[in-house]
């Protein structure tokens, strides 16, 4: 007998052992498709970085060329206009193959690029306040010179005799451009400030997001499992939109035990109520509040589930937070500390009467056992 003991208590370790092994392998599996998720998601950002450079590179050919062909003498650090190419040009590839003639206008393209890589322009004779210009900036500074070019000539042609007022007024314009130009210097820098700011603040809100989001879908599931008291129950949340999932909705799924995969509209009400309080409940695990009020959420649930739910919100407010819940059903009430009753109080005036029990005089003798055993169980 003492052997057939021993063989057993061996065979409970080795099953618990089994049992972390498997919880490992599954955090392992997660662990692993986080990581898939997040290479894809690089990849795909390199992907898109490849095709700008590419296309920056095109550009700047196209720019060079354009140089050539209108004999614009460029300052050059390094280099000179021989070694800008006019027979190449900009392409895209629509597809995932190459016909040889493609093929070839791909590699000649690359070559003039790669050469053209080599030569450096000399911007000192620029301004210090043009370096500066990127992006939507420089379109917008090429577009005012090209409206004061367009208003000098029109000006040049409806001049016909010598002004002799000229300079009165070329130091009245340079005064206007220079209080223009200062402006325009004053609002770039608070547009740029701006959004500076407003990527910060983008920043944060996907942060503060994704950490919220984060710690919901992995506690979602352990919450579901224990409302429902039983390991084969799923639930998971999935963003719409992965890159920037505030945007879009968080798709919300669940499988009740013993039930093959469905979408939530096809589940019963009893197993939506279990599924909305599994995702209550770990959203205020992320930022717990210490007092809860669920007004009748037993209403589609029957008896077993009551008991269920009852036993999983019992537990959690020995620890975790204080809670109020309304409710018609008697398998409800033996799990509660104390009983408020509202009835009317016949008379000649119907007014609310108020009746209270305290039920921690009358201990659960089913909770006191689960209590004493606690201590022996092997964590």
């Amino acid at each position: 007998m003492a052997k057939t003991e021993d063989l057993k208590n061996l065979k409970i370790a080795q099953k618990m052992d089994m049992g972390k092994v498997e919880e490992s392998m599954n955090e392992t599996k997660k662990k692993l498709t986080s990581v898939q998720k997040e290479i894809a998601v690089v990849q795909k950002q390199v992907n898109v970085y490849e095709v700008k450079v590419e296309q920056k590179r095109s550009d700047r050919h196209g720019i060079l060329k354009t140089c050539k062909m209108d004999d614009v003498t460029l300052p050059f650090v390094n280099g000179n206009m021989d070694d800008i190419d006019q027979e190449g040009g900009s392409f895209q590839l629509d597809g995932d193959s190459e016909t040889p003639t493609e093929q070839s206008s791909s590699l000649s393209s690359r070559q003039i690029y790669d050469r053209e890589a080599q030569i450096q322009i000399d911007f000192g004779s620029l301004p210090d306040r043009m370096r500066d210009l990127d992006g939507d900036d420089v379109k917008i500074e090429v577009e005012r010179m090209k409206k004061e070019i367009s208003d000098m000539q029109v000006h040049l042609h409806r001049v016909q005799a010598p002004n002799m007022r000229a300079v009165e007024r070329l130091d009245g314009v340079q005064n206007r451009f220079h209080e223009t130009n200062e402006e325009f210097e004053n609002a770039r820098k608070r547009a740029k400030k701006a959004k500076m700011a407003f990527e910060k603040i983008k920043k944060d809100r996907n942060d503060r997001f994704m950490n919220c989001f984060e710690h919901v879908s992995t506690r979602i599931d352990d919450i579901y499992k224990a409302l429902a008291k039983n390991q084969s129950a799923q639930a998971f949340l999935g963003p719409e939109n992965p890159e920037e999932p505030y945007l879009d909705g968080i798709n919300y799924n669940c499988v009740a035990p013993g039930k093959r995969f469905q979408p939530m509209s096809n589940l019963s009400g009893g197993e939506k109520t279990v599924a909305a309080l599994a995702l209550l409940f770990a959203i205020h695990s992320f930022q717990p509040a210490p007092f809860f009020v669920l007004d009748e959420i037993d209403a589609a649930l029957d008896n077993t589930n009551i008991g269920k739910v009852a036993s999983f919100i019992r537990e959690q407010t020995e620890t975790q937070f204080q809670c109020i819940v309304i409710s018609l059903k008697e398998e409800f009430y033996g799990h509660a500390d104390a009983l408020v009753g509202i009835c009317p109080d016949p008379g000649d005036c119907t007014i609310s009467r108020v009746i209270t029990i305290d039920l921690t005089e009358y201990p659960d003798p089913m909770l006191q056992a689960r209590r004493e055993d606690e201590p022996h169980v092997v964590r």
